[in-house]
């Protein structure tokens, strides 16, 4: 009697786990499963009993989830991996979440021949929301709230690596700094905000003529950067005039009936021996800039 209770309460216990466990055998059959009720963040994986990974999955998740199965039998290890899976992409499922969902799988083998043949338990727990939020952290890491460009800190580790890049494979790199020199005027004459506005153009713009052709980043208040690999100067500078351009281009309302275009100001350089590093091409790209703004003061002054 008492066994017949404990045996009870332990299929009841089973069954109420909202994660499931899946009793995979060596050859990828799924022999059984335990728990997995809630229908929030698992299918209805019952249909799948007596088939085979091959059966229901997509064939290279077939193979990395069978390698993973015998690895943890013929070690008698713990396995772990993460993976992404949808129920559309497993025949035969019904009811569960929509969309992609990413899951941690833990694997251990089963001592026991109960089921024929040499076995493994399958934990799969969904952190779809955990991925979630853990891309929401890296985005917020790496870019600038305002112009959703990559920010200085992240932008300066996509510098060095392409220019080692460059270095690594002998080609081209070069960079574009343009600096945005009407924004000091809107922001004493208009405020903050509109200053934010002439930022926020200003970034779409460059975005605009930049698009896959490198990286973009907000380097500090009315500083951008471009770093663009495997181009060379005489182009890059046709792209940093379009860019100029098309900043020119743009106009904003600082207040009824008075509205503004934007200028600014760009350098541009490249990477002109192996033994330079970024230091070398910001200090070249800032001194064409303070050139260029150099000679404008000439230009009034004559």
């Amino acid at each position: 009697m008492i066994e017949t209770n404990v045996n009870s309460h332990l299929i009841a216990i089973a069954n109420a786990m909202p994660d499931p466990i899946f009793v995979m055998g060596q050859d990828g059959t799924y022999l059984d499963i335990i728990g997995g009720q809630e229908r929030s963040l698992y299918a209805d994986g019952s249909s799948l009993i007596g088939k085979t990974y091959f059966d229901v999955l997509p064939e290279k998740m077939a193979e990395r989830f069978l390698k993973v199965v015998q690895k943890s039998i013929s070690t008698g290890q713990l396995q772990e991996i993460e993976y992404q899976l949808a129920n559309a992409d497993v025949n035969g499922v019904a009811e569960g979440p929509a969309g992609g969902q990413w899951y941690e799988a833990r694997i251990y083998p089963i001592d026991s021949d109960a089921y024929g043949q040499p076995a493994v338990i399958w934990l799969a727990i969904n952190i779809t929301s955990r991925k979630h939020m853990e891309e929401q952290i890296e985005h917020l890491s790496s870019t600038d709230p305002l112009t959703n460009l990559y920010n200085r800190d992240f932008f300066l580790g996509i510098v060095d690596e392409e220019l080692n890049k460059a270095k690594l494979n002998n080609k081209a790199l070069s960079f574009i700094k343009i600096n945005l020199d009407c924004f000091k005027r809107i922001t004493d004459g208009y405020g903050h905000e509109m200053g934010d506005k002439a930022i926020l153009t200003a970034a779409h713009a460059i975005e605009t003529v930049v698009k896959d052709l490198g990286y973009v980043g907000r380097l500090s208040c009315d500083q951008f950067m471009v770093v663009l690999p495997e181009v060379k100067a005489v182009d890059a500078f046709r792209i940093a005039k379009l860019a100029q351009e098309t900043i020119s281009a743009q106009t904003i309302k600082l207040e009824e009936n008075v509205s503004t275009c934007l200028t600014s100001q760009a350098g541009i350089t490249e990477l002109r021996d192996p033994s330079e590093d970024s230091h070398a091409l910001f200090k070249r790209v800032n001194e064409a800039i303070q050139s260029i703004a150099k000679s404008r003061e000439i230009t009034k002054i004559l």
